[in-house]
């Protein structure tokens, strides 16, 4: 079994390499070739850093691997279908998050359906946000990205290290300015608190909720001329939906009513977005774990010499 570090499988794959699989991976997701571990996420009791084990079985790529969560040490394994033998374990504390980052472009892009962008919105500045940052001006090409986050410490360092590799990125002094004129706006933080309100989001926007807790009003999601999940287990597990029903905003036959269709169904072409919508779209994109199984088992054929089956 191949063991790879946190160094091994960095810069193997670039932003539109992995947005390529990522996509396919998607298409697989919409098409049923892939099944999600049930649970979707089984957490592992209550210690502060968030154990758990997430996985999924890539019928399409002859493998299955599962992520085991950790805010101190993630780590991720795959196994081969062929023989059920694991072949490869991963350091994943970056690889998550590049995933996440190119995740956020590859969702918009299905939304915008080739719309041109002038100005995007990230609300948080951490680590995954930067990579949102990267993977956005290569795939979306915004004129402008605003970034806002409770330390302008923080923003000012984001901006900082993305003029440093020629990224659009410009620092907003609070959600209502980093959002005015915006037509991607993706949130991405710790909050547990409205941080994008109906009055922030224009006819046309996309909006993209990534956060584990509250970050984006209710208002918002109801008023959606179309909302997505891409995983709707997990999202009844943490994030936007799951502070809405904890809340009483909404309950969970009213939000499963609520949801339009999948990110993967999207991809697939099972269900089509509105071309020119007269609101604003949603979609809540918590993470799926066959994303990173997938970028995960194209790091490992590169890095074990092994060829990519056709």
């Amino acid at each position: 079994m191949y063991q790879f570090s946190q160094q091994d499988s960095a810069g193997v794959l670039s932003v539109p390499a992995a947005a390529q699989i990522i996509d396919a991976t998607y298409r697989a997701i919409g098409l049923g070739e892939v099944e999600a571990s049930e649970p979707s996420m089984m957490r592992i009791g209550s210690t502060p850093f968030r154990l758990g084990a997430k996985g999924a079985v890539l019928h399409h790529l002859g493998i299955a691997g599962v992520r085991l969560t950790s805010r101190a040490a993630p780590r991720l394994m795959l196994w081969s279908l062929e023989n059920g033998e694991p072949i490869a374990f991963f350091d994943e504390s970056e690889m998550y998050r590049f995933r996440t980052g190119v995740s956020a472009a590859v969702v918009a892009r299905y939304l915008l359906q080739g719309r041109s962008l002038k100005r995007v919105a990230i609300v948080g500045a951490g680590p995954i946000a930067r990579q949102m940052a990267s993977a956005i001006h290569q795939l979306l090409q915004p004129d402008e990205i605003a970034v806002t986050a409770r330390s302008r410490a923080s923003a000012e360092s984001f901006a900082s290290d993305a003029a440093a590799k020629d990224e659009p990125v410009v620092v907003a002094n609070d959600v209502a300015e980093a959002t005015r004129d915006a037509g991607l706006i993706i949130t991405i933080t710790s909050a547990n608190e409205e941080l994008v309100r109906p009055e922030h989001v224009a006819d046309g926007t996309v909006v993209l909720s990534m956060g584990g807790g509250l970050e984006t009003s209710y208002e918002v999601w109801a008023s959606a001329a179309a909302r997505y999940v891409d995983d709707l287990s997990y999202a009844l597990h943490q994030g936007d939906a799951a502070a809405w029903i904890k809340a009483g905003a909404t309950d969970l036959a009213g939000f499963k009513k609520s949801v339009s269709g999948t990110v993967g169904a999207l991809a697939a072409g099972v269900t089509a977005a509105p071309a020119e919508p007269r609101r604003h779209l949603m979609v809540i994109v918590q993470g799926t774990t066959a994303l990173d199984i997938a970028l995960a088992h194209s790091i490992y054929l590169s890095r074990a010499g092994v060829e990519e089956p056709r």
